[in-house]
């Protein structure tokens, strides 16, 4: 009977930084042998979420596996699979977020490991100590803790606009403020961000967008192509009025339609134009110089 060769150490390793979050923690807790190895190894997740009720009440996912740490009669730490729905009670020496921290902390702060999907909701001020990883997609609300990045977020969703080196580098910024909450659009941080695209998905007053333009313009090292798009109740003609009026905007036409065109340097200009699709939607986008052709009476 042929046995098969058991793969060598690199190719163990390799195989073992792939595995899925949780059958990795099962060959851990079955096979002694590759403990060390899989302790010093990242992790490659899809989904990674993290919310607290209270600093006694901490929840937490991490793929299929879900984490309570909570205070009832004793420090206590639940693990339910998702998959199986098998759910497994532990007592802890620790408090609640103690507990927590050290766990997430032992599982994240592992250099390589990267995330495709996190989310972030009142999430505990620990995070913050975790090593800089790689993450795909970011949702936050309600949270003032992040997790340190290494290279630039694809995606991130947030419900308020703060200084955060995240939001600045991140490529595609979506801000979303709940209607309940009575916070505007803070012009002057977003006009600070770098992203190529930035979707303000709450209303902005025409006037909020024309000193985005403003601010905007005022910056010779936004690239091409970069843009902002924002949501507002009246028509794009109030941005564009406002915009020749107060800042002495050209007159342009841009792909066939009406803009407003405001020159940054001899190489770009700041164009504000209505979108086709969604009349509620105005752009703003950095374009090379030349790209909006004067109206002509």
């Amino acid at each position: 009977m042929c046995r098969r060769k058991p793969l060598a150490y690199q190719s163990a390793k390799a195989v073992l930084e792939y595995i899925g979050f949780g059958k990795r923690k099962h060959f851990y807790a079955i096979c002694p042998a590759i403990r060390k190895m899989e302790e010093m190894l990242p992790y490659h997740l899809e989904l990674v979420k993290l919310w607290s009720m209270a600093q006694d009440h901490i929840f937490m996912t991490i793929n299929t596996l879900h984490f309570c740490f909570w205070e009832n009669e004793g420090n206590n730490m639940i693990m339910r699979n998702g998959s199986t729905e098998k759910r497994v009670d532990q007592l802890t020496c620790l408090g609640p977020e103690q507990a927590a921290e050290k766990f997430l902390l032992y599982h994240l702060s592992r250099e390589g490991t990267r995330i495709k999907n996190v989310e972030l909701t009142t999430g505990p001020l620990f995070i913050s100590k975790c090593i800089p990883i790689a993450i795909k997609n970011l949702d936050v609300k309600r949270n003032t803790a992040w997790l340190p990045t290494n290279i630039p977020i694809e995606n991130v969703k947030v419900d308020t606009t703060l200084r955060e080196d995240t939001l600045k580098l991140a490529k595609h910024v979506t801000v979303r403020i709940p209607g309940h909450i009575a916070e505007r659009i803070n012009t002057e941080i977003v006009s600070e961000w770098n992203c190529e695209t930035i979707l303000i998905d709450s209303s902005m007053y025409y006037k909020e967008i024309a000193d985005y333009c403003n601010k905007v313009s005022k910056r010779k090292d936004r690239p091409i192509g970069s843009r902002l798009m924002a949501r507002q109740m009246l028509s794009v003609k109030f941005v564009l009025d406002i915009l020749h009026s107060e800042m002495n905007a050209r007159k342009t036409m841009l792909n066939g339609r009406e803009c407003a065109t405001i020159s940054i340097d001899e190489s770009t200009e700041l164009n504000t134009y209505g979108c086709n699709v969604d009349h509620y939607l105005v752009i703003v986008e950095v374009c090379a110089r030349g790209s909006a052709i004067d109206q002509v009476f």
